[in-house]
């Protein structure tokens, strides 16, 4: 069973909040504590609250759930002084073991991304912003790292590049757009791809 914490903050809050908590995570696993760990960052969505959410599979449920709580208020409490901790099961315990695997893995792919940041292998420019406020890439080295991130680790996995990177694109693609249909996603390309 997955917990969930969220953690409301506005999204360059979100992205200190879990890059400060990213060893105390990674001591909780060594120790035992956690058996898995997975984030995600919730902002810019109309009627929600933006807020990162931490989430936990427990290695002995009660136990190490209590502690780990107490832990993480304190942890948090020192980047937000306000923060008072919430929890609940991660989507009703809805969501199937391999969704919330690949959320635990995207986590673990952060991480990775930041030790390689901190150890100066990886400019942290790879990760930012290419666009501008009209939509002009004024960052080609960014845009084209994070164009070949995206496929090299599919490519490194054995993922074939058609049809299912290609399928995962799409949908993602129709995702983001709000798209139901290939027509609304046409129309949504039309008016609003300025690369």
């Amino acid at each position: 069973m997955w917990h969930e914490y969220p953690i409301p903050a506005n999204f360059e809050k979100q992205k200190e909040v879990i890059r400060k908590l990213k060893n105390w995570i990674l001591s909780l696993e060594k120790l035992g504590a956690i058996i898995g760990f997975a984030f995600d960052h919730y902002y810019n969505n109309p009627n929600e609250t933006d807020e990162i959410r931490i989430r936990f599979e427990y290695s002995n449920q009660e136990e190490n759930r209590k502690n780990v709580e107490i832990q993480l208020e304190q942890e948090v409490g020192k980047i937000l002084p306000n923060y008072v901790l919430k929890e609940r099961i991660w989507n009703s315990g809805s969501t199937p073991q391999h969704i919330l695997q690949a959320y635990e893995f995207g986590s673990r792919c952060a991480f990775l991304a930041w030790k390689l940041i901190e150890s100066k292998r990886f400019p942290e420019e790879y990760f930012s912003n290419f666009l501008n406020d009209i939509g002009i890439t004024v960052k080609p080295i960014s845009f084209e790292f994070q164009t070949h991130f995206n496929h090299g680790v599919m490519n490194s996995l054995g993922i074939s590049k058609t049809p299912n990177e290609m399928l995962i694109h799409l949908t993602h693609l129709m995702d983001i757009t709000k798209s139901r249909t290939k027509q609304e996603l046409i129309d949504w390309l039309q008016k609003n791809l300025r690369l």
